[in-house]
C-alpha cells in the first residue's frame, strides 16, 4: 500500500496572529519547528514589538523567509508515494515482459527473441538495460526524500548561503552509486 502523504502540503504563512498568553518562542515552534527561532520574527517586527516582552494578543506579526519544514517535508512524502507506484508499474510491466517471452518458447524463434540475431539486442540485453534504468530511477527517489528531510531539519533562512549550508551539512554520495544519468 503506498504511503499516504497529506493531499496538500502545509503553506508556509506570510503572518501569525498573536493567541492569548503566546511567546514568541510558542510561534517558532509551531511555525519552523524550532523555538529558538523566535530571534528571527522578532527581527521582522523589530518596529512594530520594540522589545520582545511587548506581545499582545491580536497582533499580527510578519514573519521572516524561514523554509517551512512541513512544506519540505509534504514535498518528500509525495518522492514516497511516486517510489511505491513506480514499484508497482515496474512489477507490472515485468510480469507481462515475461508473459511475452514465454510465449515465444525455446525454439528458434524464441531464442531469436531472447538472445537477439545478428548483431541486434535480443529481449535479455534489452531489459538489462531496462533494468537497471529503473533501479537508478528508484534509487533517486529514494535519495531524495531522504535529503530533502534532512534539509528541512536544517535549513533555516531562505538564502543562498543557508541553502548552500544546509547541503554541504548532507552526506556526500556514494562515487559508484549513480543517481541521475550516465554521469
Amino acid at each position: 500500500m503506498a504511503p499516504d502523504p497529506d493531499p496538500k502540503p502545509p503553506e508556509r504563512p506570510e503572518t501569525v496572529t498573536v493567541a492569548p498568553d503566546e511567546l514568541l518562542w510558542d510561534i517558532a515552534e509551531q511555525l519552523f519547528e524550532n523555538g529558538a527561532l523566535w530571534e528571527s520574527i522578532y527581527q521582522a517586527n523589530r518596529a512594530l514589538l520594540g522589545d520582545p516582552g511587548a506581545l499582545r494578543p491580536g497582533m499580527r506579526l510578519r514573519l521572516p523567509m524561514e523554509i517551512y519544514p512541513g512544506h519540505i517535508r509534504s514535498a518528500a512524502g509525495g518522492f514516497d508515494t511516486e517510489k511505491h507506484d513506480l514499484g508497482e508499474f515496474v512489477n507490472a510491466v515485468a510480469a507481462e515482459l515475461n508473459a511475452i517471452g514465454n510465449f515465444w518458447g525455446d525454439g528458434k524463434e524464441g531464442t531469436m527473441f531472447f538472445k537477439g540475431e545478428g548483431g541486434g539486442m535480443g529481449y535479455e540485453a534489452v531489459t538489462g538495460q531496462i533494468i537497471e534504468g529503473i533501479d537508478v530511477l528508484q534509487d533517486a527517489h529514494h535519495e531524495i526524500p531522504e535529503r530533502l528531510r534532512l534539509m528541512a531539519d536544517r535549513v533555516q533562512v531562505a538564502d543562498w548561503d543557508s541553502v548552500t549550508t544546509a547541503l554541504s551539512a548532507l552526506p556526500a554520495p556514494d562515487p559508484d552509486r549513480r543517481i541521475w544519468g550516465a554521469g
